[in-house]
């Protein structure tokens, strides 16, 4: 595809800056998809509406990927890294007894800096229409799954009661965010003690 070079003037008022292809990353052009899947849904993350909203010209998303598919490929798995990366770290920590893990990820839930629950829905949405992408909800909804599970064969529950004690436990906060319940931080950690409770036996 052939586009201006840095040195050329910049278009009119209104149109993107033409500057250096590279001059965003290719973290920058997923970011911004991201952002997109979020607000507007998988159908509007195109490269025009991306260089619209990066002020750039479409040069520098062909500089990293090929196709709008590539970029779409690279953001299931910036979601499927970043929202569970932090689960798997908490899981993982050996300083923590199996209790310490489960007030860990439901902290997680809870604090919402480390995992982006508008991601998730963004991305579940999506996978009503792909069954590709439902597929890998599904792989990354069973990995979460099973690190609960784990931590309730580790509190002394038999292999069948663990399983489904953790499947409870993730369907009541998947239906949280589907449901568009809306508390306050303070209600949720007021209540968080009682959820874990009643989870846990």
């Amino acid at each position: 595809m052939r586009t201006r070079n840095a040195a050329s003037p910049a278009g009119g008022p209104g149109r993107p800056r033409q500057r250096d292809p590279r001059a965003l990353s290719r973290q920058d052009w997923i970011d911004a998809a991201r952002t997109m899947l979020i607000a507007r849904g998988v159908e509007r993350v195109r490269v025009d509406a991306l260089a619209r909203t990066l002020n750039i010209t479409r040069g520098s998303f062909y500089w990293h990927f090929p196709s709008r598919n590539a970029v779409l490929d690279a953001l299931l798995e910036d979601w499927r890294v970043r929202n569970t990366a932090p689960f798997l770290a908490a899981a993982a920590d050996e300083r923590r007894s199996a209790g310490e893990k489960f007030r860990a990820l439901v902290d997680i839930w809870l604090d919402e800096s480390e995992y982006d629950p508008a991601y998730d829905s963004a991305i579940r949405e999506w996978a009503r229409t792909s069954a590709r992408v439902a597929n890998l909800v599904r792989r990354v909804d069973r990995q979460r799954i099973d690190l609960l599970a784990g931590i309730c064969l580790d509190l002394g529950y038999d292999p069948q009661e663990a399983e489904i004690r953790a499947r409870i436990t993730y369907f009541h906060q998947v239906g949280y965010y589907v449901l568009g319940l809306k508390e306050s931080d303070r209600t949720r950690r007021k209540l968080a003690p009682i959820y874990t409770r009643v989870l846990l036996g």
